[in-house]
C-alpha cells in the first residue's frame, strides 16, 4: 500500500520554495540578479547605450514558442516587482503581468506576460528572464510526463527529482510545481546513506542505521534513508528498521539501480514479513519513460528520477518589443 501521506511529508516541500524563504529566495537571487550583473558587466548594455534613448519607454510580450508547462512566474514577479530596489541598483521599474500561471498547459504563439518600462531595462533583462522560464518549464513539463504516466497506474506515487543539477531549489519547484515532489532540499535536511557512506563503513548496513538512528534521536531529522543497491542489502535494512523501538524518524530504504523483478520482490518480501508499514520505499536509477509504468505498478512509494533535472529539454520563449 502507497503511503501518500508520509511521502509527501518526507518527500515534498514544495509549498515551502517561496521567495519568503530565504534560502529559496538566495537561489532566485543567484539566477536572476547575479546573472543579470554577470551580463551587464562594468560597463552595462553597450548596444542599447548606443542605440536607444534613455528614456524611451516601450511594451513588449514573452512568448510561447513551444508547448509545455509553464514555470518561473513566481520567481520573475519577485524578480522584476516585489523584490527591495536595493537589489538591481542598475534597473529602473519594469511592470509585468503575467496572463498565465505556474502549472498552467501553454501552447506556441501563447502570450504569456505584457511587460512595460524603459526600453534599455527590458532588453537588459530579456536573456535573465527568458533563460529562467525556459529552464523551469522545461524541468516541469518532463516532470509532468512523467507524473501523468505514474498516476494512470496509481495516484499516490511520488515523482521526485535527484541533486544532479546546477539549478538547486529552483529545478525542486518546477518538480513541485509539474505535481512532483522534492526530496531532499540540502545536505542539512534530512539524511540520506548513499554507496559511499556504506563504503566508509565497510558495507556494514546495519551499523550505519543504527548509528543514523542514534544521531537523529538527538538531532532534528526529518527522515532517515538508505540507498541499496542489492535485494539483500535491502532485506538487511528492512530487517533493522523493523526491529527499531520508538523511532519518531520516518525510514525510507531507496532500491537504486535494482531491475525490476528485485524492486518487486523486496515489495512482497517486506509486505510478507509484516514490515511495509515500517518504511517508505523508493525506487531510483535507470528509470525513465519507458519503463515507470512497470515501475510504478510494484507498489513502491516514490520513484526518484534524475532525468527530470540533469537531461529536461527546454520550453522556447521569446521577447518581443511592441
Amino acid at each position: 500500500m502507497v503511503n501518500i501521506n508520509l511521502a509527501n511529508k518526507t518527500h515534498n516541500l514544495g509549498a515551502q520554495l517561496t521567495p519568503k524563504n530565504p534560502i529559496y529566495k538566495q537561489w532566485i537571487f543567484r539566477y536572476t540578479f547575479l546573472e543579470l550583473e554577470k551580463d551587464l558587466g562594468e560597463r552595462g548594455d553597450i548596444t542599447s547605450q548606443a542605440l536607444i534613448d534613455l528614456k524611451a519607454i516601450c511594451k513588449a510580450e514573452i512568448i510561447a514558442k513551444s508547448n509545455g508547462i509553464l514555470c518561473g512566474v513566481n520567481e520573475i514577479k519577485y524578480f522584476l516587482t516585489q523584490s527591495p530596489k536595493e537589489f538591481k541598483p542598475r534597473l529602473n521599474k519594469i511592470n509585468i503581468e503575467f496572463l498565465k500561471k505556474d502549472g498552467d498547459i501553454i501552447h506556441a504563439s501563447d502570450v504569456i506576460a505584457n511587460l512595460h518600462g524603459t526600453a534599455r531595462d527590458i532588453l537588459a533583462v530579456e536573456r535573465v528572464i527568458l533563460n529562467l522560464l525556459q529552464r523551469m518549464s522545461g524541468v516541469a513539463t518532463i516532470t509532468r510526463k512523467f507524473v501523468d504516466v505514474c498516476h494512470k497506474i496509481s495516484p499516490n506515487i511520488l515523482i521526485t527529482p535527484t541533486r544532479k543539477t546546477l539549478w538547486g531549489l529552483l529545478d525542486k519547484r518546477a518538480v513541485f510545481v509539474a505535481g512532483g515532489g522534492t526530496h531532499r532540499l540540502g545536505l542539512d535536511d534530512a539524511i540520506l546513506i548513499k554507496d559511499n557512506h556504506l563504503a566508509l563503513y565497510g558495507g556494514n548496513v546495519l551499523m550505519a542505521i543504527r548509528k543514523a538512528f542514534e544521531f537523529a534521536s538527538k538531532n532534528k531529522t526529518r527522515f532517515i534513508e538508505i540507498e541499496t543497491d542489492r535485494l539483500k542489502d535491502a532485506m538487511t535494512a528492512a530487517l533493522t528498521i523493523g526491529k527499531l523501538k520508538g523511532s519518531k524518524t520516518p525510514f525510507v530504504i531507496m532500491l537504486d539501480n535494482m531491475k525490476l523483478v528485485d524492486v518487486e520482490a523486496f515489495v512482497l518480501g517486506v509486505t510478507d514479513r509484516g514490515l511495509r508499514k515500517a518504511f517508505l520505499i523508493e525506487a531510483s536509477g535507470g528509470i525513465n519513460l519507458e519503463n515507470i509504468a512497470e515501475y510504478a505498478k510494484t507498489g513502491v512509494d516514490i520513484i526518484s528520477v534524475g532525468a527530470i533535472t540533469h537531461s529536461a529539454p527546454i520550453v522556447d520563449f521569446s521577447l518581443q518589443i511592441n
